[in-house]
């Protein structure tokens, strides 16, 4: 209940004082006043040009950054192509093992064959 009171309070205090503002703005140099406006028009101005150079920094990088993703996507599909090779060339080996383990044991059959 007291917030109610406060903010009722707080909010009569400003408008009370919302026409002594607009009078004092009213009354005060029209020469200050365009020259405020060159000022925040030249501070805007300044502030759109450090925007728009920013604006074409992150154009430029987005624009790499999909360069670098397109170079990225090429090399995955490469390594899987060298993964692939290198997995028939390990079950290939593998098969040239077994062979050449089952050619030394018939030449180990035949030797002893041959001695007896």
């Amino acid at each position: 209940m007291r917030a109610i009171h406060t903010a009722a309070l707080f909010l009569a205090l400003t408008t009370a004082a919302l026409p002594a503002l607009a009078q004092q703005q009213t009354t005060a140099d029209p020469a200050a006043a365009s020259v405020d406006y060159v000022a925040l028009r030249e501070g805007l101005s300044n502030q759109n040009k450090a925007l728009a150079g920013d604006v074409v920094a992150q154009r430029a990088i987005v624009k790499r950054n999909q360069e670098l993703l397109k170079e990225a996507q090429k090399l995955d599909a490469a390594n899987k192509k060298l993964i692939a090779e290198k997995q028939k060339l390990t079950e290939e080996n593998a098969n040239l093992e077994k062979q050449r383990a089952a050619l030394a044991a018939s030449q180990s059959d035949t030797a002893t064959a041959t001695s007896k």
